[in-house]
């Protein structure tokens, strides 16, 4: 392996969803020299999922409603949330909001039900059209000489040169390594939901930014609080689920056409008010009784091993029915090839959003000087939920406010140079554990993805987990990337699995440490909230290759 290019630049801007595009453009126009390394083309990642239509962010209506959706944001983070960040979420966003169309993405208002665990409807701005949005950003960012754009390009590890970045490790379209020597680094590179079986994103969510930051010595924050979602998997599969339809469910049976919620329900719980609870929000959480058809639905896929057994049959008066948001779904399904009045649809737990990552301040530091993390791949803001609408919100915002910050660090930073043999010569002791074992990377990102799929969904429990973090690290001394890589796999999914590897040690590390229920968060060993640890945020760091998670708690709690 060696290093075949290097570039420079003042900021590597890593991710083009909305956070990367936002702080690339903004530092663009602030004179300094931007790479933006994209994982696909440009606009990729979550924010610009094929399968979704639209995307919003949701404003408070007027500065009256500000301080009743800042308590609202931290009523539904249920202790977790935190305070001094969602409040510049909600001061800021609307300044944010009017800012899109600079980058080619021009937005409207829509309405409707309030968001996603929101008490009160609220101003939302929707954009949709990915490809027209695309065409826009890229004849945007064509007029700025000093930004290059890298698609289909990956991070694999930050250079760190007296405590603080220097560059970082690419490899590029080619699948060839470039050094980029920069004065800060920017990750916007996305959550990890991509590395689950089933997930509502696409592969290139899987984590590389959290991985190489707990190496750089950055604490990851609130992993173990993920959204899940159902999704269809027959007869379309990967499909939003439209929760709203079930206004109009009839039944809902396993693959041999029995009941599996009924018999589910503890006995103070109608099947008619699980339902109903249930249609109110995307996400699953443990806040209402609507938990038992995402419970039941789990156990279902897991018993049949199938993510195909849950299977929801609807009233005919769906096809009637006047409301909007009904109407919406309706349309959505028979668009392809699927009328509700007449066709049942199997779903299952699809991992959807993060809602924890890299350890940020409010202006998108993190613990290394010159390293600022944006949009899902930062933690700390959301709490055990989040409201609809926020995660975009919070790309914009931070996104916003790391650009600042990247940019008043540069100009009291000047770059460092680095040596490439150097550079290539750490980051191959890092990868190489010397093991000479026949597994592959296509071995282990099946497994792991099964893995987590199935026993860190919406059902954990402690046994479990704890026998899958055993297999991961198991795996960690047994994959060794640098062979599959001198064997001629292809290096990127050699190293995909590798920093995947890395990400599911954490992931199950911090859901074996928060041992209660909580939001989304939910074990079946502990299955009721701890109130004695509200507040306790879960971090994860790593101390010479060896991950571990605590409990820590803000100043004065």
């Amino acid at each position: 392996m060696r290093i075949n290019r290097t570039l420079q630049c003042d900021l590597l801007v890593v991710g083009s969803g909305l956070a990367g595009l936002r702080a690339a453009y903004d530092a663009s126009v602030a004179g300094l020299r931007v790479i933006l390394a994209s994982k696909g083309r440009l606009c990729s990642g979550a924010s610009f999922y094929p399968l979704t239509g639209a995307l919003g962010s949701q404003l408070p209506k007027d500065n009256a409603d500000k301080p009743f959706y800042l308590e609202e944001l931290l009523d539904s983070g249920d202790g977790i949330a935190d305070r001094e960040l969602c409040k510049i979420l909600v001061d800021e966003i609307g300044a944010e909001i009017a800012r899109l169309p600079e980058l080619g993405i021009p937005t409207r208002d829509a309405s409707g039900r309030p968001a996603c665990f929101a008490k009160r409807e609220r101003r939302l701005a929707i954009w949709s059209d990915w490809d027209a949005i695309r065409t826009r950003v890229n004849q945007v960012f064509s007029l700025f000489p000093n930004l290059t754009v890298i698609p289909f390009s990956e991070i694999q590890r930050l250079v760190i040169r007296e405590g603080c970045v220097a560059g970082a490790l690419l490899v590029d379209s080619l699948s060839e390594f470039v050094l980029v020597e920069a004065s800060a680094v920017l990750l916007a590179s996305g959550g990890y939901c991509g590395l689950y079986r089933h997930s509502l994103n696409t592969d290139d969510v899987c984590g590389m930014g959290h991985s190489i930051a707990l190496d750089a010595g950055v604490g990851l924050i609130n992993l173990e609080f993920m959204q899940f979602i159902p999704g269809l998997t027959a007869p379309v599969y990967k499909l939003l689920f439209g929760e709203i339809s079930l206004w109009h469910c009839k039944d809902v049976v396993d693959d041999q056409g029995e009941q599996v919620l009924q018999k589910r329900l503890p006995p103070d719980v109608s099947f008619e008010r699980c339902i109903r609870e249930r249609s109110m929000h995307g996400p699953f959480t443990t806040r209402d009784d609507s938990r038992y058809f995402d419970l039941a639905m789990m156990e279902q896929c897991r018993a049949s091993r199938s993510p195909n057994s849950f299977t929801i049959h609807y009233q005919p008066s769906i096809a009637t029915d006047s409301n909007q948001l009904v109407d919406h779904v309706r349309r959505m399904y028979q668009e392809r090839g699927i009328d509700l009045s007449t066709q049942s649809i199997s779903i299952a737990p699809f991992a959807h959003c993060a809602n924890g990552g890299i350890w940020i301040d409010g202006h998108g530091n993190t613990a290394i000087p010159g390293l600022f993390a944006a949009g899902e791949v930062a933690g700390g803001i959301h709490g055990a939920d989040r409201h609809g609408g926020v995660a975009t919100a919070a790309c914009l915002v931070f996104g916003s406010r790391a650009a600042r910050a990247s940019i008043s660090y540069i100009r009291q930073h000047a770059s460092v140079g680095v040596s490439e043999a150097e550079v290539m010569a750490d980051f191959t002791r890092w990868i190489d554990n010397k093991a000479c074992s026949v597994v592959t990377a296509m071995d282990v990102l099946q497994q792991l993805g099964e893995s987590l799929w199935y026993d860190a969904n919406v059902i954990r429990t402690g046994s479990v987990l704890a026998e899958n973090l055993a297999w991961v690290r198991r795996m960690r001394g047994l994959y060794n990337p640098a062979r599959a890589i001198e064997a001629g796999d292809d290096i990127k999914q050699a190293l995909k699995a590798f920093h995947a590897l890395r990400v599911a040690d954490a992931l199950f590390s911090a859901m074996i440490h928060r041992t209660e229920s909580r939001g989304p968060h939910y074990r079946t060993d502990f299955p009721l909230r701890d109130a004695s640890i509200t507040g306790a945020r879960v971090v994860v760091s790593e101390d010479q290759g060896q991950i571990s998670a605590r409990y820590v708690y803000p100043k004065g709690q």
